[in-house]
């Protein structure tokens, strides 16, 4: 029987072919990762504006929370808030805002504009993101590395 002095040049190859396929999975993994947090932050800005521009035009009163695992959007009824369904889809794990989770919205749209002017950071684990809002109801969104 031959002893055998090595690996033959299949068994390299496939190695190899398992290692390039590895590889390309996760740069691809990571580059969808990315893609996902730019289209959900995209998704949520535009929908709060249109609720800045429903709190206009139906004289409500609505805002924006955090409820500790996804921004969600709320109408005021009667002494509380009520949860609106909001088409925002899945909300990437890590990309969160810089104010804690509450029962309260942070950001508040009445049928005068916003309630007042301010700023809050989107933060996750490649980057952030700045909004800024006026009174007047102009959202700014400035990209930060």
């Amino acid at each position: 029987m031959r002893r055998q002095q090595g690996f033959s040049l299949i068994e390299l190859l496939v190695v190899l072919a398992i290692a390039g396929l590895m590889t390309g999975l996760a740069v691809a993994g990571f580059g969808n990762s990315q893609a996902s947090v730019d289209q959900a932050l995209q998704r949520l800005a535009s929908e709060t504006r249109a609720q800045a521009a429903l709190a206009r035009h139906a004289g409500q009163l609505r805002g924006l929370r955090w409820n500790g695992q996804r921004p969600e959007f709320v109408r005021r009824e009667d002494n509380g808030w009520v949860v609106e369904a909001a088409a925002l889809g899945d909300w990437p794990k890590g990309l969160r805002p810089d104010w804690p989770a509450g029962p309260q919205p942070r950001l508040l749209f009445t049928p005068h504009g916003w309630a007042q002017p301010g700023n809050v950071h989107w933060r996750w684990a490649d980057g952030s993101q700045q909004w800024a809002w006026s009174r007047d109801g102009r959202l700014q969104v400035v990209v930060a590395p």
